[in-house]
Formats: structure tokens, sequence, C-alpha cells
């Protein structure tokens, strides 16, 4: 076991590779339990993260922070392990620069001489899931794992505000779907159409829709929902946290590969999500971190290094996934007569 007390884990991307990094926390806490970790994450995703057992101090990540600036900072807080999660060099060279004096990160970039701790494995080849590929940066330093575990801490305000919500929408906890239609653009998606489609033959067969989104995805849940019976739009209603709340009191939670379908694993809700078959995209490593869930992908006769668009012949692919297939599985799931 390494003599650390106060660990620096990095990890600056987005929502869904932040919750994906939160086993590696619990991690941590479990096998140096009375070590003080910090996370340095962007000031979109601190909040998910924001209370968790594992994490005592939160660090915010400014892209457009001089790196002798973010240096100084890290170099403040006498760090004796760093680990880079998400490969920056920016964050890399400010660990570096800081003298944090381990520093574990990917063997596979230009500035990886700045790691004194480094792990050859290509997350390109998609070979295991994200939080494998995490977690095996702190195998590589001798750390235990015992359990993976999420611990996603949801105050009580966030679910009052939910239920008030679902209240005055003549909805309650466990009697709703959600449908989550917009992401990122980190995977090729389903169709805003197709989406609609769903949530129609959803309404159609009785069930209730909750249709979700950020403040700039308003328009498209607008789209899915407008005109539709028993279909509901909350899109920019709620913050993550209280959007993890409604997540946990939904029947089922549906979306493409995006940052709200990991909070649904994470907090235990049934998940349903569209995968394109892009290596790099595909569900083994991106999927859903959990058994309880339902993976849909087009029906092509190849797994795709990347897209070539247009000159595929099976260019738009995910128009493949059947969207009656999809309310039949959902069905089959709650156990309703198909």
């Amino acid at each position: 076991m390494l003599n650390v007390s106060n660990i620096l884990v990095c990890r600056t991307d987005k929502i869904g590779d932040v919750v994906l990094t939160l086993p590696v926390m619990n991690a941590l806490k479990n096998y140096y339990p009375e070590s003080k970790i910090t996370f340095l994450v962007s000031e979109y995703t601190a909040e998910i993260v924001d209370g968790h057992r594992a994490i005592d101090e939160i660090m915010i990540y400014k892209p457009e922070e001089n790196v002798f600036h973010l240096a100084r900072r890290i170099k403040q807080k006498k760090f004796d392990l760093a680990i880079v999660v998400f490969p920056v060099f920016k964050v890399a060279l400010a660990l570096w620069i800081a003298g944090v004096p381990i520093r574990v990160g990917t063997g596979y970039r230009f500035y990886s001489f700045l790691f004194n701790k480094r792990v050859f494995e290509h997350r390109k080849y998609a070979e295991k899931h994200e939080i494998e590929y995490n977690l095996n940066l702190i195998k590589a330093i001798g750390v235990k794992v015992d359990e993976i575990k999420f611990d996603i801490f949801i105050p009580k305000s966030s679910f009052e505000k939910v239920r008030e919500i679902l209240n005055r929408n003549g909805l309650s906890e466990g009697d709703y779907i959600i449908i989550h239609p917009g992401s990122k653009g980190s995977a090729r998606d389903l169709k805003p159409s197709k989406f609609r489609e769903l949530a129609q033959k959803l309404s159609d067969s009785g069930f209730k829709i909750v249709i979700t989104g950020s403040e700039s995805e308003k328009e498209l849940a607008k789209f899915v929902s407008d005109g539709l019976k028993n279909v509901y739009n909350f899109a920019g209603l709620f913050n993550l946290k209280e959007l993890s709340a409604l997540i946990k009191c939904a029947t089922i939670f549906i979306s493409n590969s995006t940052g709200p379908i990991h909070i649904a694993s994470a907090v235990g809700t049934t998940v349903v999500g569209f995968y394109p078959p892009i290596k790099v995209m595909s569900p083994r490593r991106w999927g859903p971190y959990t058994n309880d869930k339902i993976i849909f992908m087009p029906n092509v006769p190849f797994e795709c290094k990347k897209c070539i668009g247009e000159k595929c012949e099976f260019f738009d692919c995910m128009d493949l996934i059947s969207i009656d297939e999809v309310v039949n599985a959902i069905k089959e799931k709650l156990k309703i007569n198909v």
C-alpha cells in the first residue's frame, strides 16, 4: 500500500464520464479510508458529485485557465497522488509543474512522460467497459477493488421538488416512463422523429411519458411531446440533482448514449438505450453498467471502426431500429400484454 493521505482524481469531461468514475472514488476511499480525496471536474458536472460519500473536496477545472495558475492551485493542496482518468495535456503538465509525487495516467499520449506511473491500455479499441478502464488506473498502484458502486447523493430537497411537479401534473412516483431524446453528440443517435414515434406509441399503449432535457433542449422536447396525450414536457425544469431524483422515481429511463443514461443505471432505474454499431461508441464500452437494461442497436452485418457517413450503404443505420420492437420490449419488461 502506498503511503498517501491526500489524493486528487481528475476527470474533466462530460456528465456520463464523471458518473462512470464514481466507482474509482469509492474504491480509493475504501482502500485509503483516512485519506482526503479531491475530485477535479468541470463546473457543469460538479453538481452531480456534490455530497458524494467518497469525495471530500471538489476542484473546478477551467478550460481557459493558464496551466501555471492551475499548477499553483494544485501545489497549494499538497497532493501525494494524482490520477488522471481523462487524459488532458494541460492537467498532466500542471501536475508535473506542481510536483505531485505520484502521477498516474495513460501511457499512450505524447505527453505520457509527465506521468511516473503509466497504464498501457488503448480505450479506443473498446474491449472493456469504461468503468473497467477507469479502475485499472488505480489497480496499477495496488488499490484493491471489492465492489463497484456509484453512490450518487440526492438531497431530500430534490425529491421534494420532483414530487411537487409530479403532483401538479397528476403524476406520482413509479407511474411514468422517461424519454430523454437529447445528447451532446458523443455517439450516433436515434433521430428525434423516432423518439416522437416512440412517445406516441407508448402513450397509445396507456403509459404516462415524461420528456426530459436541458434548457437548450427545450425545442427538441417540444417536438417530441407536442400534441400527444399523457406526454409531459419537463425539459429545463430541473438541475442535475433534481433530474437524478426524477429518474430514480421513474419505472424506465429511455435515451441515446448520453450522460443521464449512466445516472439512471447508477440510481437503479431500468434503462432502455440506443447505441450505434461503431466500436468506440459501443455498449461494450459505454453501455449502462447494470443488468437491468435493454439495449437496441441497428442490425447491420458488421461493427464499424468509425462512421463514414453517406459513403456507407447503411448510412442512417439508427433508423433500422424498430420502434414497435422497443415498445414490445418495454411491455414485456413491465409484464404488460403485448
